[in-house]
Formats: structure tokens, C-alpha cells, sequence
């Protein structure tokens, strides 16, 4: 395909602390990027003008460009109705503003142009397999390790139909049952033990319970935990190691329901690599049932741009009449 024969799609992610746009050719590749702090926090009517002033700057910028743009892809931490564009319930109540909030639509009147909003679990799946480390393979599981845990699935080529404006809640499997509480108002959800904000939670009480034994400020982030590990660190080692064994333990259920050939670490955590992962594969390939050859376990090639890029390509497959599955 020659560049002048490339289609454009804006794509947008909007998640929990940062807001990423960028412009995406039909080759999967992100041509423009821009980073914002998210305002998912806001109230729908002030949400949606960042939104509306992103998008239009992405127009200017393939105008400037003379790039052809076909559509936009939103990929969202909240839910959405994908019949009616419109946001389902939150889980959280400072957020329930957004209920019914006709998102779809609203972008669309506001930017001129076709625009789909899906959730960031299978959105980010959807972009590993066919941008990232997922490309070739023929089914995938990707987590999220971010401020909670979500995911998605991609099982012989195919996205989970039933997901496709959900996340698949892989964070909220119960590994205890009578376990940490939850805020979705169970006990014992895995998100409550390997999330970045879990492994935050248990730094900042294992730096009290043992002052001057650490390099670890007294509120470290999931960063300074994974950084002061991979330097030699005692206690962020162990603190490592316990999230990796919380890790493994629901990689085994995963593995076990979907039998798939990979299963990709993404978010911010997955920058731990091999400190997080090579313990947690072990564990992984010694539970699980074995119905199949041994489960690959990989970081993600795209820690930060999947959900954006399966929005992309799905846009682009919507409103482009592209069959992504010959990138």
C-alpha cells in the first residue's frame, strides 16, 4: 500500500490519569500523539469539551498534512452501550454522572465525522494482537495492570462479541473469598492484590512497619517499588515477588478458561519485565490445567498505546472497509 493510498483515523484513549490522542495510518502506525491529563473525573459536559478540542486539533493536523480521515476511535475506561453510544453504570459513584450519557453521538455532532467508543480491556487486546506482540498468533488474553486490573480476549482471531463496549472484569475474579474489600463490594478481588494501586497500598505499610531498612520513600509509587527492585532493593524485591505470586494465581484461572496461546502484561507494571513475569510463568505453566502446550507469558509491545491502536484499527475497519487481519 503506497502512502498515498493510506487512510487516516483519529484515535483517542481516555483513561483514568491520562487522556492520549493520536493520528493512526491503515498500516497501524500512530503517525501523531499527544498526551493530556484525563479529565474522566469531570462531569460529562466539561469531559466531552477536552474531548471535542482534542479531536479538532487532530483534524488541523491531517488537514495540515493533506492525510484522508475516515472516522475516529475512542477507547474508554468506562463502559459504553455499543447499540446506543451511550455510557452504561459506572462502578464508582463519583461518576455516576455518566449513566446514560449518549457519548457516541455527541462526538460525532461535534467533530463531523463517524466515531465508535469501546472499552480500553478489549480495545487493548484487540491492538496487541494485530500491532503488537500478539501479531501472528491465533489467540491472545491481555491484562492491564494499571489503577485497576481490566483485560480482554481475542480467541481465533476473533474479538469476544459480548465484550465489545465492556471490559472483560478480569481484575474482579475472587482469589479470597474472604479477602481484601473491594469497591465493587466484594472481598478478595484479585484487582485488590496485583493492581499498581495494590502494590502501592502494600509499600507504603511495609516502608512504615520497617523505617531506615529500604531505599523506598514513605508513599512509593508502583515505578520507585519496580526501580529500587531491579537495584537491588530487599524489601522492594520481596514486595515484587509477592505481587508476582498474586499474579500468577489468577493467570492460572485465565489460562484455564480460555486455553489461549499468549497472554500479554500491559500497563504500567509491565515495564517491570522479567522480575514480575519469570515467577509468575512459573507459576502459571505448573498450575494450570494442561490442555495445550505451555502458555507464553510476555509484557506487552505496546504498554501505553494498545487501547488507542485497537480503537484505531477498528474504526478503521468500520468506516474504512479495512480487513485488518491482513496487516
Amino acid at each position: 500500500m503506497s502512502t498515498g493510498q493510506l487512510s487516516y483515523v483519529l484515535a483517542l484513549d481516555l483513561g483514568g490519569s491520562t487522556l492520549k490522542g493520536g493520528i493512526v495510518d491503515s498500516l497501524a502506525q500512530v503517525r501523531y500523539m499527544t498526551r493530556l491529563a484525563s479529565p474522566v473525573h469531570s462531569q460529562p459536559g466539561a469531559v466531552v469539551e477536552v474531548l471535542l478540542r482534542l479531536l479538532h486539533r487532530l483534524q488541523r493536523e491531517a488537514k495540515r498534512r493533506h492525510w484522508r480521515l475516515v472516522g475516529a476511535g475512542v477507547s474508554s475506561t468506562l463502559d459504553v452501550d455499543p447499540a446506543l453510544g451511550c455510557f452504561l453504570p459506572p462502578h464508582y459513584q463519583h461518576l455516576e454522572g455518566w449513566e446514560g450519557f449518549p457519548i457516541v453521538q455527541t462526538l460525532q455532532d461535534g467533530c463531523g465525522m463517524p466515531v465508535l467508543v469501546e472499552n480500553d480491556g478489549p480495545m487493548s487486546a484487540w491492538g496487541e494482537y494485530l500491532a503488537g506482540v500478539g501479531r501472528g498468533c491465533r489467540s491472545l488474553v491481555m491484562v492491564t495492570l494499571g489503577s485497576g486490573v481490566g483485560g480482554g480476549a481475542v480467541l481465533e482471531g476473533q474479538r469476544l462479541p459480548h465484550t465489545l463496549g465492556r471490559a472483560s472484569y478480569f481484575g474482579h475474579m475472587c482469589i479470597d473469598h474472604d479477602g481484601l474489600d473491594c469497591p465493587c463490594g466484594r472481598k478478595g478481588c484479585w484487582e485488590c492484590y496485583v493492581s499498581a494501586t495494590a502494590l502501592e497500598g502494600r509499600a507504603a505499610q511495609a516502608v512504615q512497619s520497617s523505617p531506615g531498612a529500604t531505599s523506598l520513600s514513605l508513599k512509593p509509587s508502583a515505578q520507585e517499588v519496580v526501580s529500587a527492585a531491579q537495584q537491588g532493593d530487599a524489601l522492594a524485591a520481596s514486595l515484587l515477588a509477592e505481587h508476582a505470586a498474586y499474579l500468577g494465581i489468577g493467570l492460572v484461572d485465565l489460562a484455564n478458561i480460555f486455553a489461549p496461546e499468549i497472554i500479554v502484561i500491559g500497563g504500567g507494571l509491565s515495564l517491570a519485565g522479567e522480575g514480575l513475569l519469570a515467577p509468575a510463568r512459573q507459576r502459571l505453566n505448573r498450575e494450570r490445567y494442561p490442555l495445550a502446550g505451555e502458555v507464553k507469558l510476555v509484557a506487552s509491545q505496546l504498554p501505553f498505546e494498545a487501547g488507542l491502536l485497537g480503537a484505531a484499527l477498528l474504526a478503521l475497519e468500520r468506516f474504512g472497509g479495512m480487513d485488518v487481519h491482513k496487516l
